[in-house]
């Protein structure tokens, strides 16, 4: 139980006037969780279809208390994108490691993917397009990413996402049907 959680139940007690504990889970509020406290490499196992924000495939706590935080998510997404903290456990299948940063761009990839999984709601930060991943439809996710970072590094792609969100940060909205950031119209 972290300390945030103890808090709460403790707030509970002492407002409720209870005696004991309540003896089920305490459900706590995803915006409760600081932005600085969400930990990418805690974000578990990641289904291999839909985007992560889609919960009929995904129910991560991470990607939830991001979304509660709406557009402050992003720039906290584009810090972590040059992270190299390397994440133990499975994360993507078929992949042969994950680090901090690789999540972080998954998310900003999804977040700005529309709900058919066909278009990215801004240009130019679609996963094979931002990537260059070029004329090889072979390759995986990773490899592609691998490619790039051998090329250009991960700070190039923190740099591309700083100039999209210096462009687009001021005109997006999370779309609550589409469960994605859009530009408004």
């Amino acid at each position: 139980m972290n300390s945030l959680t103890k808090l709460i139940l403790i707030g509970l007690l002492v407002l409720g006037g209870c005696s004991q504990p309540p003896s089920g889970p305490i459900a706590v509020s995803a915006s409760t969780v600081p932005l600085s406290d969400i930990n990418l490499a805690a974000i578990g196992r990641v289904a291999p279809k839909g985007r992560v924000q889609d919960r009929e495939y995904n129910d991560l706590p991470v990607v939830t208390n991001l979304i509660a935080h709406g557009k402050e998510a992003v720039p906290y997404l584009i810090s972590k994108l040059g992270d190299e903290t390397k994440i133990e456990g499975h994360v993507f299948d078929h992949w042969y490691e994950v680090r901090v940063g690789d999540v972080a761009l998954v998310i900003l990839t999804d977040f700005f993917t529309d709900s058919r999984w066909q278009n990215t709601t801004v240009p130019g930060v679609g996963w094979d397009e931002f990537l260059e991943r070029g004329t090889n439809p072979d390759l995986t996710a990773e490899q592609v990413l691998q490619n790039y970072i051998t090329r250009h590094g991960r700070k190039k792609i923190q740099q591309r996402w700083q100039e999209t969100w210096r462009e687009y940060g001021s005109k997006v909205f999370w779309d609550e049907n589409e469960k994605c950031f859009k530009p408004t119209p």
